[in-house]
Order: structure tokens, then C-alpha cells, then sequence
């Protein structure tokens, strides 16, 4: 087991219940048992409906796993975790290819305007042809991925769960540089997406902190921490930054479990207010507002200028909600366990619509493209909801 699993299995019952995870592995007689709440009747003032659903291979019921579709503007690109690869029509639904990689996937799919990439359990990277499926190129890291590769210009960004954050060469999958960074002892397994920026990668890290990456080098421009790890056992230690970061210019915005919700000053890595909160789901950014799920499934809205709470939605608690996705129209989305869709005013929080997508439990982040919001379940069906 890699140093960033939890080792000591009393431990990693704990820190699952905590985090809102039901992992099987940590199932016992005593363990108290967590309720989804039960869904109310909404009076649908946002109708929302299903365009099609299709399957897109086996199911996954590895809970660090959580795949998500990569949508372009014609084509819909899921991978299955025993390594399926299709690609359908976005628009219809229609299978165009598919391909059997025969890789174990921990990370969903990722791509650029003509290719795609995709990582497994073995620390292999893959870059695939968006135009017939075919493998380009394998590259090697030094651990299981389970956040899905990102594209820079010239370069893609893998991060390990053993430390490390990678930039391999686009074109041919050799190691530009490499970052390294000292692991906790005990950590939630799971992993957040780099986000590559004009000059550089920014990474959240398990131990509470932000870093800027140079992009030619690796080279660190700073570092913020977001919480400490004060706490009497390694349990209330805990401070991943698992959580995607977002960027709404001239800021950056990042949360992490047990620790704090920061708007961060991109040019100097300082933070320009924060509040206490947790999270490992992430959150949505607008000109007015941060959106973010926290580890109960509360959602939050707070105001962008100065971090002000102007709502909270505590009426899915317990369901494992997926991050926020904010729609066209600027209403609120999160996926469910059951795989239900539901739609929140921006305004006020409350629950405006709701639909149930058919692809059983959502973990995945839910990607929108031109109104239309595509989710991949773990019952290995991807889906396209018009909103």
C-alpha cells in the first residue's frame, strides 16, 4: 500500500466516515451508518431532461475512482476502469469508435483538440487519437494516477499519489521535469486535478498547500498553505487539498479537507481572505460568486469580493454530491449518488429542478458544454442532459 493509503485500518475507517466516503473495504459491525437524506418534492421552476444515455463500459466501485467524461464540440470521450475507450457523438449519442486498452484506470479521460490521454494503476500515462483511437505513446511515472492527466500547450501535467507532479512532453511522453514534494504519513486517497496556467502548473498538495510550478522547469514561483495540520491524532491531522483548484482572474480558489476555502492573489501567492471549511469535492466560481460542496454535502454560496456566506443548501445531506457546476443560466448543478441531477438557484439556494440522469451514482465531475451537461456514472453509463 503507497504511504499515501491510510495504513492503519482503524484509521482508514475513521478518515473515510469523516470525509462522507462508504468504502467497502471499511465496512464493520460498528460502524455507524450513514443515511443519505431522503429527497423532497421540488416545484420544478428549471425543467431539465435527459437527451440520451449510452454505455460506455463495466462498472466502477473503487471510491477513489471517478471518472468523467472529456467533451468536445462534437464528440463525447469516456474510458471504463478496465480501460474501454469510446467516443460518441455529443450531440446524438451515435458510438464512433472504441478502443480496449486493456489497462486498469484509475483517472478519467482527459484531451487537447486531437488528442486524448488517460492513466492507470500501474503509473502508465497514454496518449490516444482522438480521430481512430489508437495509442500514440506510453509514458511511465512512479505511482498510481488517479486524477486525470491535464494538457498544457506543449506539455501534459500528471500528478502521483506517491508525491510527485509531472510535465511529460506532449508529443512524445518524455519527462520534461518533475516535482516533488514531502507526503503525509496518513492521507485521504484521492487526488485533484493540476490546472496549467499561461506561465506555469498550480497543484494542490496533501499536505494543505497550494503550489505555482514553473512550466519550463518545475521551478517553484510560491506556496500557500491553506490549513494547518493541528490535531491530537493523525485523523484531525488530515488537510488534503483534494479538491480541483479554479482560477476567476486575478484569482485563484481552493479549499481542502479540514481546512479553509482561500482566494488567493495569483501574482503574489498570498491569500486575500478565507474561511473555515471542508471539503474534497470542490468547487464553482462566477463573477459574483464561489460555490462549493463541503464534506456533508452542505452546498455553500459565498459572496466572490470578500468570502460573506449569502446561502447554504443542507437539504442533500449525506448524499456524496459531486462538485458545483453552474449552468447557462446560472443556476446551481450537483450529481448525486442515485444519480439524480439537482438544480439550485444562484440566488437563494433552493432546489429549483431536478432530473435523474440513469447512470447510477455520480462521482465524477459533471462537464457542461453549450448548455448541455454530459456525466459519466459508475454503473458504466454516460449521459447528456439538456438544462
Amino acid at each position: 500500500m503507497s504511504s499515501l493509503s491510510l495504513k492503519n485500518s482503524n484509521l482508514f475507517l475513521k478518515a473515510a466516515l469523516i470525509a462522507g466516503f462508504a468504502l467497502a473495504a471499511s465496512a464493520c459491525s460498528n460502524a455507524p451508518k450513514v443515511v443519505p437524506a431522503e429527497l423532497q418534492s421540488v416545484q420544478v421552476l428549471e425543467p431539465a431532461s435527459v437527451l440520451w444515455s449510452k454505455g460506455a463500459g463495466d462498472s466502477s466501485e473503487r471510491d477513489a475512482v471517478k471518472l468523467s467524461p472529456f467533451v468536445t464540440t462534437d464528440s463525447l470521450y469516456a474510458v471504463d476502469s478496465e480501460g474501454l475507450l469510446s467516443a460518441f457523438d455529443s450531440k446524438t449519442g451515435k458510438a464512433n469508435w472504441t478502443t480496449k486498452l486493456n489497462k486498469n484506470i484509475t483517472a478519467g479521460v482527459s484531451g487537447d483538440n486531437k488528442n486524448l490521454f488517460v492513466a492507470t494503476a500501474n503509473g502508465e500515462v497514454l496518449a490516444i487519437s482522438q480521430v481512430h483511437g489508437g495509442v500514440l505513446w506510453t509514458s511511465a511515472v512512479s505511482s498510481e494516477v488517479i486524477a486525470a492527466p491535464v494538457s498544457g500547450n506543449d506539455y501534459v501535467v500528471v500528478r502521483s499519489i506517491d508525491g510527485k507532479v509531472y510535465a511529460l512532453e506532449k508529443s512524445t511522453g518524455e519527462r520534461r521535469w518533475v516535482y516533488s514534494y514531502s507526503v503525509p504519513a496518513l492521507s485521504i486517497h484521492g487526488n485533484g486535478r493540476p490546472l496549467v496556467v499561461a506561465d506555469g502548473v498550480l497543484a494542490g498538495l496533501d499536505n494543505g498547500k497550494l503550489v505555482a510550478l514553473r512550466a519550463v522547469d518545475g521551478q517553484v514561483f510560491w506556496e500557500v498553505t491553506l490549513g494547518d495540520s493541528s490535531g491530537r491524532s493523525e485523523v484531525e491531522k488530515l488537510n488534503d487539498l483534494d479538491a480541483d483548484i479554479q482560477i476567476f482572474e486575478p484569482y485563484i480558489y481552493a479549499v481542502n479537507y479540514q481546512g479553509k476555502l482561500v482566494q488567493i492573489d495569483a501574482s503574489q501567492g498570498r491569500a486575500v481572505w478565507s474561511k473555515d471549511l471542508s471539503s474534497v469535492a470542490g468547487l464553482a466560481v462566477t463573477a459574483d460568486q464561489v460555490f462549493v460542496t463541503d464534506e456533508f454535502d452542505t452546498v455553500w454560496a459565498f459572496r466572490r469580493t470578500d468570502g460573506e456566506v449569502l446561502w447554504k443548501q443542507d437539504s442533500l445531506t449525506n448524499r456524496r454530491l459531486t462538485v458545483p457546476v453552474v449552468s447557462d443560466s446560472g443556476s446551481v448543478v450537483v450529481g448525486d449518488l442515485e444519480g439524480y441531477l439537482h438544480i439550485l438557484s444562484a440566488e437563494s439556494g433552493s432546489i429549483v429542478g431536478r432530473v435523474k440522469s440513469g447512470v447510477g451514482a455520480i462521482a465524477g465531475r459533471p462537464v457542461l458544454r453549450d448548455g448541455v451537461l454530459f456525466v459519466q456514472g459508475r454503473s458504466g453509463e454516460v449521459a447528456a442532459i439538456q438544462l
